[in-house]
């Protein structure tokens, strides 16, 4: 869970300090001081994602995702990054598989910590945002190795569909944002 406590205006060094079930982060930099609850069955290991953080006329190219029962969903393109692979090819591959393309990767945008429940516990990921971009004539649809629940690939506005993402991070890429986006459920 991420909470703003308040705001630094001039920090003086990098602070960690943990009190029972959570801690206070403080960081070198203009940023927010968060409370962040100490995580519970939390399966290991952690898993390094990336995710590819891609614009056309103010939308987000993402993924729609359905599970069975539930509503649909929209995240960004993006993976697991395997054994040996770096940050870019991770992108690479995971964009060609799920979104038909290839992608240039560019600059690390932003960095989140997702929680996401799973049968047997908590998987924590380390969410890498990078920007990056498709051909100008990119037409969204799925690639050839599609998310089991992924439905589909669209352009869609994060604004006007903020509550549709998971995890809810799209707001914070419409504005100038830290690179450390928070904790948020996946």
């Amino acid at each position: 869970m991420w909470r703003p406590l308040k705001h630094l205006d001039q920090p003086n060094d990098s602070v960690l300090s943990t009190v029972l079930n959570c801690c206070h982060v403080s960081f070198s930099e203009p940023l927010y001081t968060a409370m962040i609850l100490k995580q519970t069955n939390v399966l290991e290991p952690i898993r390094p994602t990336v995710r590819a953080v891609i614009y056309r006329s103010g939308d987000l190219l993402v993924q729609v995702k359905q599970k069975r029962g539930s509503a649909a969903y929209l995240t960004l393109p993006g993976g697991k990054q395997d054994p040996g692979e770096t940050a870019a090819e991770a992108l690479i591959r995971e964009c060609a598989e799920e979104v038909g393309t290839t992608v240039t990767v560019g600059p690390l945008l932003h960095v989140a910590e997702v929680f996401k429940t799973k049968a047997d516990g908590k998987r924590h990921q380390l969410e890498l945002l990078f920007a990056c971009e498709v051909s100008d004539n990119y037409v969204p649809v799925m690639g050839p190795h599609p998310d089991p629940s992924q439905v589909g690939t669209t352009w869609a506005s994060p604004v006007s569909r903020a509550a549709e993402f998971r995890p809810a991070y799209a707001m914070a890429l419409t504005t100038t944002s830290p690179v450390y986006l928070g904790v948020f459920d996946g």
